[in-house]
């Protein structure tokens, strides 16, 4: 399915430039972006309160247990934690990455 979304202009720029330095196609990288943003749809206030939930109930099931409402409900709030997360590792390997390829151009430039 194609879609057709228009951002605003400093939007625009920003996009086209992240997808210039990450060498794919603005189309992938907004594609990519807004998966990501659908599958962690919490602001950070909403995933503050969510995350503190979600470690009360893992402390709960330390002491005592939980009843099956409360694990589903970790359950639940266990899985939003992995999404909210694997987009923060997505961007800090790639950091990585480029840090590596950093210390190898200055690597070669001494050789």
């Amino acid at each position: 399915m194609s879609l057709t979304i228009r951002v605003p202009e400093p939007l625009a720029r920003q996009l086209q430039s992240r997808a210039e330095a990450e060498k794919v196609a603005v189309d992938e990288l907004a594609a990519r972006l807004l998966a990501a943003g659908m599958q962690n749809p919490l602001d950070l206030e909403q995933w503050t309160a969510a995350n503190q939930r979600r470690v009360a109930l893992i402390e709960k099931r330390f002491r005592g247990g939980l009843t099956d409402s409360e694990q589903e409900e970790l359950q639940h709030l266990q899985e939003l934690a992995d999404r909210q997360l694997e987009e923060l590792d997505t961007l800090m390997l790639k950091d990585v990455a480029d840090m590596e390829a950093a210390a190898q151009r200055v690597l070669g430039a001494v050789e």
